[in-house]
């Protein structure tokens, strides 16, 4: 794995010198050793190429061949697309026991380890190049409350990003490829692990002893094992809303991992797509928010079953995934699940069997396009939160209105819609009859309209025939 590693490595290293032409065709400026960002603010030496803003911000104006140690807090290193570049060993950038520091838009590659949070607190790491390097490209060693954001983490002979020991950090929207492990949480909690692109790395996402981590819409494809491994009693995390497809080993993986709740997300097409030992896991959130979807379970959905109590499609499966005997998806989707943002309060959520794309509300109406295959019948279960749209609803699929069935399990809160089309791409627009937010303005116009015309009459009737038209 190491050596596939290295190759594909160059290969990135290639793609990204032409993009980053600064990086590979500007002279490396070189000071003969490590280079401080000092507590009271200096730059040492002075003739490292780091510009200083009032002792803030420390902008790099070429590239360089030095570690560079932080020293100081409440500040913003901007590395304006420059590159560290090592020779294989040390630290790129080292940022032990600092507060508040952004780093950002720097290239750092060719160390041991790419950038160093060691007992860091609210530090931001955001779109950053941090590729090639030895062991771990970006290491959080009991640090708390950082935010990694928007990095591209490419072929680490080891790990991309690694919590250890770290509690309350987001690792979000992250690129990570060609990777042994994407990312590794040891003995941490509380993280948010959220829109990671995890792909073609050996291991994609890995927790061990770790416990009340949220690994929420991650991307986790390709990857040469596991897509989601959890070992050592990692327990009380919540796998949620996950693509987990073309993993070449398991979808999921699970060791003496229990109490874990894992519903929502999509397993498409792993080579196995679960392996569980000693290990009871929570599958479903119970209905009709329902489990996960299943890319080779083919089941039926003609009337729910008792724990459901009600008859008719509702885009769950009638019988549960048997995964084993104590761990089993109770209700299993037959479509992918989604959710989408209507407004800053209320979120949209589906079960389809379609890729669903351009989802909009416009604050009466909600549309959106659905695909799949041609010619096949695509199905489409929707809730929506009855504060968006609450009165009778239609729905119209390429301006044709089709049959629309509320399910029962709608409530005050929710309204669970269940409609079918012929597939190809079609667009969908859910329109309530008579929206409810213009019912009471709609009342009160007509009521003031009769007040008027009554009084009008009287008016008219009392001053006689000749005022009357």
């Amino acid at each position: 794995m190491l050596k596939k590693g290295l190759v594909s490595g160059v290969g990135v290293l290639v793609l990204f010198g032409a993009l980053f032409g600064a990086v590979l065709n500007v002279p490396v400026a070189g000071v003969g050793g490590t280079i401080y960002i000092r507590a009271d603010g200096s730059v040492e030496p002075s003739t490292a190429p780091i510009s200083n803003l009032n002792n803030v911000i420390y902008t790099f104006t070429d590239n360089i061949t030095d570690p560079v140690v932080i020293e100081r807090d409440n500040i913003v290193v901007e590395g304006t697309g420059h590159a560290i570049q090592g020779t294989g060993t040390g630290t790129g950038i080292d940022l032990s026991y600092r507060n508040n520091v952004t780093l950002r838009n720097l290239m750092v590659r060719q160390f041991n380890f790419g950038i160093y949070l060691n007992h860091s607190t609210s530090c931001a790491i955001v779109e950053n190049i941090v590729m090639g390097n030895r062991f771990e490209a970006i290491r959080l060693y009991e640090s708390s409350n950082n935010n990694i954001t928007s990095n591209d983490i490419i072929a680490t002979e080891t790990d991309g990003i690694v919590l250890y020991g770290s509690s309350d950090n987001k690792v979000d929207a992250n690129n990570l490829t060609d990777n042994y492990e994407g990312i590794r949480l040891y003995e941490s909690s509380r993280n948010d692990i959220s829109k990671n692109s995890i792909t073609k790395n050996y291991y994609g996402i890995f927790l061990a002893s770790s416990s009340n981590n949220s690994i929420f819409r991650n991307n986790v494809t390709a990857n040469d094992g596991n897509g989601v491994s959890l070992v050592w009693s990692s327990s009380e995390n919540r796998i949620v809303e996950n693509h987990i497809a073309a993993n070449k080993w398991c979808g999921i993986y699970l060791n003496a991992s229990s109490n874990n709740m894992i519903y929502h997300n999509s397993f498409v097409d792993n080579a196995q797509q679960t392996s569980v030992n000693d290990s009871v896991n929570i599958w479903n959130e119970g209905y009709p928010s329902a489990g996960n979807y299943w890319s080779d379970y083919t089941g039926e959905d003609f009337y729910s079953g008792s724990y459901q109590n009600e008859t008719g499609s509702d885009g769950i499966d009638d019988a549960p995934r048997i995964i084993d005997v104590n761990n089993m998806d109770h209700y299993p989707l037959m479509g992918m699940f989604s959710d989408f943002k209507a407004t800053s309060e209320y979120y949209v959520q589906t079960i389809c069997n379609s890729s669903i794309s351009d989802f909009q509300f416009n604050g009466t109406a909600i549309r959106c396009d659905v695909t799949g295959n041609n010619d096949a019948t695509g199905f489409c279960r929707i809730c929506i939160p009855t504060a968006l749209i609450n009165a009778i609803y239609k729905v119209f699929v390429n301006g044709t209105e089709v049959s629309c069935n509320l399910l029962p399990c709608s409530n005050e809160t929710y309204s669970y819609l269940y409609f079918n089309y012929m597939h190809s791409t079609q667009e969908v627009i859910i329109i309530s009859e008579f929206p409810s937010f213009l019912i009471l303005p709609l009342f009160m116009i007509a009521t003031l309209f009769v007040i008027i015309v009554s009084r009008r009459k009287r008016f008219q009737h009392q001053m006689g025939p000749q005022y009357m038209s």
